[in-house]
């Protein structure tokens, strides 16, 4: 039986996070996003469809309000019956403005964005490489390169909103999101470094942990009027050097295929494409 509900019950949160770990494990990559996660814990919202009991499914669509976007899982052991076909379908006439995360684009994900008369729209990379401090403390000329204050946040938020106008998810992060993220648990607010001139956020370097050894490029963004003075790259190095210093030995990131200089920028760092996420839309016309 297929159910559509808007709230869930803390049962089937519950229910929800173990699928998801299921899959995970199976798959070896997240069906949903960070996003998508915050949607099932209630922090954003997000609408669902089940498959399945209420308080054991083995599929689902999480509807994230806030990105436009839908994220679809279906256990292993319920693949290939119709399933993911029968709860995008669903979730597509309720959402048709939406996309669709294929994380990692595993096999047969192509076939069923097409069934659904989707096609792609949108590759993101996930960028890694080995770890190791630099040995040395790179500078640019005119500005400041200090750890988090609560007092930037406002700063951060319009830096972020600026350097990422073109981006349909991260540019619309708000001080309250902002605020929503600096209170969960993976937070440091020593891994956020701040870059200013003449005291005001030109930059920064939002810095992440997974464990296990793996940190994360968060976010890292500059000005439009700050860019083209090494600041990103005074950034990067930074926040890479707090990573292995704090005893990371691995880092990954998340960027826009199209964005080619970036993507260059990074392989000029050393990091290697590792997996490529695809997002779907419905066909125009």
């Amino acid at each position: 039986m297929l159910v559509n509900l808007s709230t869930l019950t803390p049962t089937m949160q519950d229910a929800l996070r173990r699928l998801v770990s299921a899959i995970e494990a199976h798959d070896g990559i997240s069906p949903i996003n960070e996003s998508g996660s915050l949607g099932i814990d209630g922090t954003r919202e997000a609408d669902f469809f089940f498959m399945g009991r209420r308080a054991d499914p083995f599929g689902f669509v999480v509807c994230d309000e806030r990105d436009g976007t839908l994220q679809v899982g279906v256990h292993p052991e319920h693949r290939r019956d119709g399933v993911a076909t029968q709860l995008l379908t669903e979730a597509l006439a309720a959402y048709p403005d939406f996309t669709a995360w294929a994380f990692g684009t595993l096999p047969g994900s192509r076939e069923l964005a097409a069934r659904v008369g989707m096609s792609p729209v949108r590759e993101l990379l996930r960028m890694e490489r080995a770890l190791a401090p630099s040995g040395e403390t790179l500078d640019a000329d005119g500005y400041d390169v200090v750890t988090y204050d609560p007092a930037d946040r406002q700063g951060i938020v319009a830096v972020n909103a600026a350097a990422f106008a073109h981006h349909p998810e991260q540019g619309r992060l708000t001080v309250a999101e902002f605020d929503q993220l600096a209170a969960q648990p993976w937070f440091d607010p020593a891994g956020l470094l701040v870059a200013k001139r003449d005291g005001r956020v030109a930059g920064f370097h939002w810095t992440k942990s997974h464990g296990g050894g793996l940190g994360e490029v968060y976010v890292i963004a500059v000005a439009p009027q700050h860019e083209g003075k090494g600041l990103g790259r005074v950034l990067l190095q930074r926040g890479l050097d707090h990573l292995a210093y704090a005893g990371h030995d691995r880092v990954q990131l998340y960027v826009e295929a199209d964005q080619e200089r970036v993507v260059r920028m990074y392989r000029n760092a050393g990091f290697d494409i590792g997996q490529v996420d695809t997002s779907f839309q419905t066909k125009r016309g």
